[in-house]
């Protein structure tokens, strides 16, 4: 997986030395699920990892899309008993 998403980067107009937004994080994290058919969590470590940055540090670029999200695949993966507790916080 490392591999392939490193092969993502060659294009300069990709390259980012940082995600400064919440709206840009989003955009990054749904081009990668898009591109490698890759769950959000997967999308999300692996930007952690490509920017070095510590996963905790990245909680507010997390948008209310994202945690919708991660809300359902853990909910398919049945991570979760019940994901209306989740779901309630978004707002």
């Amino acid at each position: 997986m490392s591999d392939a998403f490193g092969r993502m980067w060659k294009r300069p107009d990709e390259v980012l030395s940082m995600v400064p937004t919440p709206e840009e994080f989003t955009e990054l994290v749904d081009t990668i699920v898009d591109r490698y058919d890759i769950p959000y969590i997967d999308a999300i470590i692996e930007i952690c990892e490509h920017f070095d940055r510590e996963i905790e540090s990245i909680g507010s670029l997390i948008t209310p899309k994202i945690k919708l999200a991660l809300t359902e695949e853990a909910s398919k993966s049945k991570l979760l008993r019940d994901n209306s507790f989740a779901l309630d916080r978004l707002g």
